[in-house]
């Protein structure tokens, strides 16, 4: 039965899995559109984000009571956003070694270079995780239940766990964060420049060296930040890369590839329409973004914002 409630419950849910999913593709997306790698590493990104932010949002939240107050409640909340900012952090010099260790070397070859190295640096990344903290599910259930204590949906007669609009409103938060960056600074200028036309940003001086590294390190930057805020309501896992990635993928070619504004619109779209599949009818929740993604490529080619070479 569809109540209103449950509408827009799942629909919150939704929402709330699309921010996420936009997390993870703006950084996929801004590689392949700057870089043209196709990073198949990316995924495990941001189960490393995941890890890691178990590591720091546990000993940070374990320097403090549970929280029994509003007050220590909020400030409990601002601890986990705090560390999953750290692991988002941790995630950057990752992402400076990987892009000038082994993406450098291989922008000029075949693209079939690209999926193997990608390939291999997607299991060498998932054994490190294996090797540092086990094979094992982590979880956070206590910094989970610390900031769903806060009754924040009540004030609106609604049952919704707080952390999701947290992650709703964060999302809200970096869209325009990367909107403005990419539309107002000069180093997004000169991203989006070097994106259309690498050799003549190069040839008016732009280091394309180090805007290839800086790009590298803001897509690990939101991969981490993504696997930290995913984790209080789920497991840390070896597995956890792997979905996301596809469904990141799903996201960019349908909003169009190097687009991060299609990005944006595919990411709630996906996330939306996958919750509501599971609402109504749980076998179809896989079928649910290959199913758009089809029908889009049918309909438009290029994606809904297709412009090969535009950031934002």
């Amino acid at each position: 039965m569809i109540g209103l409630e449950n509408f827009v419950t799942h629909t919150l849910h939704g929402i709330q899995y699309g921010f996420v999913l936009f997390l993870i593709a703006s950084g996929l997306t801004i590689v392949l559109g700057i870089l043209d790698v196709l990073n198949l590493a990316h995924g495990e990104l941001f189960a490393l984000g995941a890890y890691v932010g178990f590591s720091i949002i546990g000993y940070l939240t374990g320097l403090v009571a549970p929280p029994t107050t509003l007050s220590t409640q909020l400030v409990f909340l601002g601890i986990v956003l705090l560390g999953a900012i750290a692991t988002a952090a941790v995630l950057v010099p990752v992402g400076v070694f990987l892009e000038t260790t082994f993406f450098r070397p291989i922008y000029e070859r075949d693209e079939v270079y690209q999926i193997v190295l990608t390939f291999a640096l997607l299991l060498i990344i998932k054994d490190v995780n294996k090797f540092i903290w086990g094979p094992s599910p982590l979880r956070l259930q206590d910094a989970y239940g610390g900031i769903n204590s806060i009754p924040l949906m009540s004030l609106v007669g609604l049952t919704y766990p707080t952390y999701n609009v947290v992650i709703i409103l964060l999302g809200l938060v970096t869209v325009a964060a990367l909107f403005w960056f990419f539309n107002r600074t000069k180093t997004g200028r000169i991203i989006r420049a070097t994106a259309i036309n690498r050799e003549m940003a190069t040839a008016i001086g732009v280091n394309t060296s180090r805007t290839f590294t800086l790009v590298f390190a803001l897509g690990a930057f939101f991969a981490g930040f993504a696997g930290a805020l995913a984790l209080p309501p789920r497991f840390a896992s070896l597995d956890m890369g792997a979905n996301p990635l596809v469904l990141s993928f799903v996201v960019i070619v349908i909003g169009g590839l190097g687009s991060l504004r299609g990005a944006f619109v595919a990411a709630l779209l996906v996330g939306v329409l996958s919750r509501w599949a599971i609402w109504q009818y749980p076998p179809a929740e896989l079928a649910a973004p290959f199913a758009i993604m089809a029908i889009v490529l049918l309909v438009r080619p290029e994606g809904l914002f297709g412009t090969w070479g535009e950031v934002a």
